[in-house]
């Protein structure tokens, strides 16, 4: 499987992508592309807090979620505030990061360095997974994919 081409586009779906979850609004969307144990997380424009937490709480309900998923969050058309109340509870909605066999790796692609202030509070929240961020595609999905 192409696992660059699976994390370059949210909308994409190809035979071996399993779901596209969450909504858009005005203001901003969350979507999750999920194939197996690939995530891709797409934010963009300013999501209020419920559109943090919803996709997210379909895909354990579903059961397409799992604790050792390698996800690449692309923030790169985010722009506002962070929802960490609903950051907060995503973390109770699974034992994110404990599967010994599969490694969870959260690869975060910025539009700049800047946001590592992001990536530590996320590590904080989520510390059985491994956290860092990138500003270029390719060397996050190498990461990812090591």
């Amino acid at each position: 499987m192409n696992t660059s081409g699976f994390y370059s586009d949210i909308e994409a779906i190809g035979p071996s992508t399993s779901h596209i979850l969450g909504e858009e609004q005005s203001s901003g969307s969350i979507k999750l592309k999920i194939c197996g144990r690939r995530l891709l997380v797409a934010v963009a424009g300013e999501p209020p807090g419920h559109l943090w937490l919803a996709p997210f709480q379909e895909g354990v309900a579903r059961n397409l979620l799992f604790p050792g998923m390698r996800t690449l969050v692309d923030m790169t058309r985010f722009r506002g505030v962070v929802e960490w109340q609903a950051i907060a509870k995503l973390r109770k909605l699974a034992p994110w990061g404990t599967e010994a066999d599969h490694p969870s790796r959260i690869a975060y692609l910025l539009r700049e360095q800047g946001a590592a202030i992001l990536i530590k509070a996320a590590g904080a929240l989520f510390p059985g997974t491994e956290h860092r961020g990138f500003t270029e595609h390719r060397t996050a999905v190498e990461w990812l994919e090591r």
